[in-house]
């Protein structure tokens, strides 16, 4: 299915412009000019408010060890049934990519749900990133569309008529680095490109570590800054910005937030972006931050995943969490806030001594419960990757379920409650750094309808229906780790639109 293809052409003479050039069959070139062209915004300093705020009276945090629920009996079980369907992929995508110590880590992908039902999955090719539509059963409906130049992918809101991502592009500043930009495509053409950092705001984004999210308004971005100029030269931080659905960037956010070295999540409260980092003081800086899942859970309180060496211990502010370090290894903790009782607390999901957990994701299922996952490693062997269901109070409703099939972005949660995520079927590397970094062409998408079954007592659990469609393959599941099934043939690969 040939695609109209179109490139951005980016000329700087003063000030950067940017233009659509429509590659047309007879090679023909037309400047695409109006609603279609970038918006060239060079953003002022964000308002900072309460860059500086007091200590909340929160107090200390509570931890505990998670529990069985009262529910939870011997012969409770997961009742899972994944799906799985494959794209072929017109890019190499590499899988691994190094972390902020150099270790490999899992290259981000993230898969978004529109209003309608329709998802886009965004990934990483060489020297673009590419966002494929596909329905609700996993199926591709369309060509890529192709964001040239792109680096890494921040966050990615899903719309009926296009998307919006949070990415970044090579720019002009003291070090040479990356500056973030939030574009939208809307009905195959970009709507606008704004520019999060610049000159004017003495910043850069060599790497975002970042969420976006929409409140059906404006949007909100937070990502990882390096200082390129004034007072805050050469130092790390996180940033959060508003945007407008027009690309205007808004007042409001915060310019130089927190180092968040174990974490950042992002959220709505109400109109305003509920943004919090976590800071376990164990390294230089925000360049090291990743982006953790952060849901609102049916009872109205927030919940974070994190993969953390402690439990979070303190508010230190009011945009930062504590972790007091009291593992060798990384371990699986939840922390729940209630911010109309201000309440907070961290229950811990893993304890092997040993054994490292990363990876930990979360994600509602119905309103009474949560599906989380983590991976775990040994010695820098994969073990797997581990399924629960817990209660809205941290309780384990089941054993583990443990899979090959990993996560690495997002869990989105379909209309009816079923779970999908982007992956690539390969086994973890971790505990060695690596030379070269290797590719794949193919990327499989899960579709995860999950029930729960309760000895002598009725499931507490949603129980939506799957209907099953020739182009997924149901993969069975067993209690040890297990191999992803055989996948339906690709299909061919389809020249998409650039940008």
């Amino acid at each position: 299915m040939p695609g109209m293809r179109l490139t951005a052409s980016r000329a700087r003479s003063g000030r950067r412009r940017r233009r659509l050039v429509l590659g047309l069959p007879l090679a023909l070139a037309v400047v695409v000019g109006g609603g279609l062209a970038f918006a060239d915004v060079t953003p002022t300093t964000p308002p900072v408010t309460g860059a500086a705020a007091a200590p909340t009276n929160w107090g200390a945090v509570p931890s505990q060890p998670a529990t069985n629920a009262s529910t939870m009996m011997s012969g409770n079980v997961i009742a899972a049934n994944i799906s799985l369907s494959t794209i072929k992929l017109s890019s190499a995508f590499s899988y691994l990519s190094p972390g902020g110590d150099g270790m490999p880590q899992w290259t981000r992908t993230v898969t978004a749900v529109a209003p309608d039902g329709r998802l886009e999955v965004a990934w990483q090719a060489a020297n673009a990133v590419h966002v494929t539509p596909v329905d609700q059963w996993l199926r591709r409906t369309g060509p890529d569309a192709v964001i040239t130049g792109a680096h890494e992918i921040g966050g990615l809101v899903a719309f009926n008529d296009g998307f919006a991502l949070l990415t970044r592009f090579a720019d002009h500043n003291r070090w040479g680095e990356t500056a973030a930009e939030l574009i939208r495509v809307r009905n195959g053409h970009v709507a606008f490109a704004v520019k999060l950092t610049g000159a004017a705001s003495h910043d850069t984004s060599p790497m975002l570590d970042g969420q976006l999210s929409w409140n059906g308004s404006r949007y909100a971005a937070v990502f990882t800054v390096h200082g390129a100029g004034g007072s805050e030269n050469g130092r790390w931080g996180d940033k959060m910005v508003y945007v407008s659905d027009s690309g205007r960037m808004l007042s409001g956010g915060r310019a130089w937030g927190c180092r968040g070295d174990a974490g950042r999540t992002l959220g709505w409260s109400g109109s305003s972006a509920a943004y919090n980092c976590y800071d376990d003081m164990t390294a230089a800086g925000s360049a090291l931050t990743t982006g953790d899942d952060m849901v609102q859970a049916g009872n109205g309180s927030w919940v974070t995943a994190l993969s953390s060496l402690g439990p979070v211990s303190t508010r230190k502010n009011a945009l930062t969490w504590k972790i007091a370090p009291r593992w060798s290894t990384p371990q699986a903790v939840l922390f729940f806030v209630n911010s109309n009782s201000h309440s907070a607390r961290s229950v811990i999901l893993t304890s092997t001594r040993g054994t490292t957990n990363v990876n930990v994701h979360v994600a509602p299922y119905g309103r009474t419960a949560l599906l989380v996952s983590w991976e775990s490693f040994l010695h820098g062997a994969f073990t797997g990757t581990h399924f629960r269901l817990i209660d809205l109070n941290g309780r384990f409703l089941t054993p583990d379920l443990v899979l090959n099939i990993h996560i690495s972005g997002t869990i989105t949660v379909l209309a009816n409650g079923d779970l999908v995520w982007a992956f690539v079927r390969q086994t973890p590397v971790y505990g060695h750094r690596m030379h070269s970094w290797p590719t794949v062409t193919s990327l499989f998408l899960a579709r995860l309808h999950v029930s729960l079954t309760v000895t002598g007592s009725p499931s507490p659990m949603p129980t939506p229906t799957m209907t099953p469609t020739p182009t997924t393959t149901p993969m069975p599941t067993t209690m040890p780790p297990t191999s992803a099934p055989s996948v339906p043939a690709a299909p061919s690969t389809v020249a998409g639109t650039h940008f």
